[in-house]
């Protein structure tokens, strides 16, 4: 009978311990998202460097290389960028004006990164220039890219004729960072263009056989269409200048500034840019103007080709060939 009454108990117990409430765990998942605004680009540094010094430069001068430095930055990182534009333009009046937005020899060079450019990243426009130039291997990009800003870097050449700025007017430089959705700007102002100028010439003087103690006359011992090229940024002036010596084979030529060509063994030149010996001038060994009109020109120059030189020789001269050198010269004016 007493085992039976156990057994009720422990009936009962598991009964009860298996109506006991139970802990349980759970989850679910709710999806968040969130989308930055496309920030726009900016622009906060652009100058342009002396690529050996690596300081600001005020002056800029024709055919010598530079840097030009941009540092743009993009809240989305830099690889948002799509294209970094410069441009270096003319202000003529020393206004302050808007970039032109047109390439032009004489006035505007627009340099350019683009992204997705290939073999064209890196690129200059001038107008159809030939001698606005761009070191395409030597310009650089931001090494890290996911980064909020950074430095691009066009090594370039300006033009031959990129206009001079003696006056009132300069130069100036506007920097622009593009992404998808916009831009972002600034400008550098205020550059001098220093003043060039290019000479050339393959022509030659021959006088041939003359008279002792003849010259300095009309048609007489008389060379002309010597055609000399000048090319320049701003107004120029045309010189000409003899070397002190002639050389023979045997004997030696003395240059007389004066013309007077009194003393044994002298000689002297006169010369114009055309046959006009009513015009003619003086040639020293320093260089005499023999015009001073010339004006800004295009990349080709213009062809000066009737230059003529009038020679004069001493009375006693020894019989000989005489050579030497006549220097033509494009100053600044």
């Amino acid at each position: 009978m007493k085992l039976i009454r156990l057994l009720g108990v422990l009936t009962v117990l598991a009964v009860l311990f298996s109506l006991a409430p139970v802990a349980m765990a759970d989850e679910d998942t709710v999806t968040g998202s969130f989308t930055p605004t496309n920030v726009l680009p900016t622009v906060t540094v652009l100058n342009i460097y002396d690529i050996t010094t690596h300081a600001v430069v005020g002056n800029v001068a024709p055919q010598m290389y530079y840097s030009v430095n941009v540092t743009a930055g993009d809240g989305n990182t830099i690889e948002d960028i799509d294209q970094i534009d410069v441009h270096l333009f003319l202000d003529a009046g020393g206004t302050d004006p808007a970039s032109p937005g047109t390439g032009n020899i004489t006035s505007c060079g627009i340099l350019t990164w683009d992204k997705d450019g290939g073999g064209n990243e890196w690129t200059i426009d001038a107008g159809g220039s030939t001698t606005w130039t761009i070191l395409t291997a030597n310009c650089t990009k931001p090494s890290n890219m996911t980064a909020a800003s950074g430095e691009w870097t066009f090594i370039i050449m300006v033009g031959k004729v990129a206009t001079e700025t003696p006056g009132a007017g300069n130069w100036d430089l506007y920097g622009e960072a593009i992404d998808g959705s916009g831009s972002g700007d600034m400008y550098t102002r205020d550059k001098e263009m220093l003043w060039y100028g290019e000479i050339a010439t393959s022509a030659t003087a021959p006088f041939g056989g003359v008279d002792n103690g003849s010259g300095f006359a009309d048609n007489v011992n008389e060379v002309t269409d010597i055609s000399v090229t000048y090319i320049s940024n701003g107004n120029f002036d045309q010189l000409v200048k003899s070397d002190a010596t002639w050389d023979g084979v045997t004997f030696t030529a003395d240059y007389d500034s004066t013309g007077a060509c009194n003393d044994p063994q002298e000689f002297s030149l006169m010369a114009y840019d055309s046959d006009v010996f009513g015009s003619a001038v003086q040639v020293d060994t320093v260089g005499v103007n023999i015009d001073n009109t010339g004006t800004q020109t295009d990349e080709d120059g213009v062809d000066i080709t009737t230059n003529t030189l009038w020679l004069k020789i001493a009375v006693v001269f020894s019989n000989d060939t005489y050579s030497g050198n006549i220097v033509y010269i494009i100053a600044d004016r």
